[in-house]
C-alpha cells in the first residue's frame, strides 16, 4: 500500500532529520528535539517541565536534559513560580525569541501549502484525515 509506505518514508526522513543540527537565526547549532521545545515554551510563555512533557509527548528527564542544554545556549530562563512554591517556570530569552519566530515563520510557510490543498476537502474528507493522523500516532505508541 502506497500511502502506508510513504508513512514509514516520512517518518524515517523526519528521524534523519531530526539527528542533524541546523541555524535557526542564531550562532547555535540546534537539533530538532531542541526546537520543537522552544516552539512549545515559546507558544506557553511559561511553562512547566510537566507541561511540556505532556504536550511534547516525551518523559521529564528528556525535558531536563534538553532544558540544560538550551540554558547553556543561554536561549531558555527558568524562574521559580509566583503561585507554587515546588514549580518552575520556564521561559524563552530574547535569543530564545529569535529562534522561537524563525522556527515559526518556517511553519507559516509550510501550513500555508497544506491550508491551500486542506481548502479543497470537504468536512468529511478533513474528518478522515484527521482519523487516519490518529491512527498513526496511537500506533506509534504500541511500537
Amino acid at each position: 500500500m502506497r500511502f502506508l509506505e510513504d508513512t514509514y518514508r516520512l517518518i524515517n526522513k523526519y528521524n534523519q532529520k531530526a539527528k542533524t543540527a541546523k541555524y535557526y537565526g542564531t550562532e547555535d547549532l540546534l537539533y530538532s528535539a531542541e526546537v520543537h521545545m522552544i516552539e512549545m515554551i515559546g507558544a506557553y510563555e511559561a511553562i512547566t517541565t510537566t507541561k511540556l512533557a505532556e504536550k511534547l509527548g516525551i518523559t521529564k528527564g528528556a525535558v531536563s536534559q534538553i532544558t540544560r542544554k538550551l540554558l547553556e545556549k543561554d536561549l531558555i530562563i527558568k524562574n521559580p513560580s509566583a503561585e507554587r512554591s515546588n514549580e518552575v517556570l520556564i521561559s524563552l530569552t530574547d535569543k530564545g525569541k529569535i529562534v522561537y519566530s524563525y522556527h515559526q515563520n518556517m511553519h507559516e510557510k509550510m501550513l500555508e501549502r497544506i491550508d491551500s490543498v486542506l481548502s479543497d476537502l470537504s468536512d468529511e474528507g478533513k474528518m478522515v484525515l484527521d482519523k487516519i493522523i490518529r491512527i498513526i500516532d496511537d500506533s506509534l505508541n504500541d511500537i
